[in-house]
């Protein structure tokens, strides 16, 4: 393992992963690496590591039972102050379910080592877990198995 700064691109970061035992997969439809140890998860839609102009930015969006969109909203400053390093708000569209997307930024400018890489997403990974489980254990998620209504415009005439 090396101590000397790296700005990382996309052919290191995948190396990095590799090296660190991070699970990913590259779609090829989008710019993120997709990391399955998140995805696997009850809730999580999806989980990206973006390599970004100002660093590195793992998202992980959890699918919100509508019902529980009201005592989210009103929890969300609670959240935040609970997982200090992670930027958690909520994504509200029409004419999908809503989510709760979950952020973490490790700033790049200076370089990164493998091992600060290593320790931000294990950190921001074990954060994303506890607060996924307990967005579950609060009922503000889907649970496995639940029937869902497909998302899509309908008319209510």
């Amino acid at each position: 393992m090396s101590d000397k700064l790296e700005k990382p691109d996309r052919a290191r970061l995948q190396q990095w992963l590799e090296e660190a035992r991070v699970e990913y997969s590259d779609c090829g439809e989008c710019k993120g690496l997709h990391l399955a140890a998140l995805k696997n998860i009850e809730g999580v839609i999806d989980s990206r590591l973006f390599l970004e102009r100002y660093g590195l930015l793992l998202t992980t969006e959890l699918e919100i039972r509508p019902m529980a969109l009201l005592p989210l909203s009103a929890d969300l400053g609670r959240i935040n102050m609970d997982y200090p390093i992670l930027k958690i708000f909520l994504d509200v569209v029409d004419d999908a379910t809503p989510q709760l997307v979950i952020a973490g930024i490790m700033p790049t400018q200076a370089g990164l080592t493998l091992e600060q890489t290593a320790q931000f997403l294990s950190s921001c990974m074990d954060a994303t877990r506890q607060l996924a489980a307990e967005c579950l254990h609060l009922d503000y998620l889907f649970a496995e198995g639940e029937l869902r209504t497909p998302s899509g415009k309908k008319s209510l005439h």
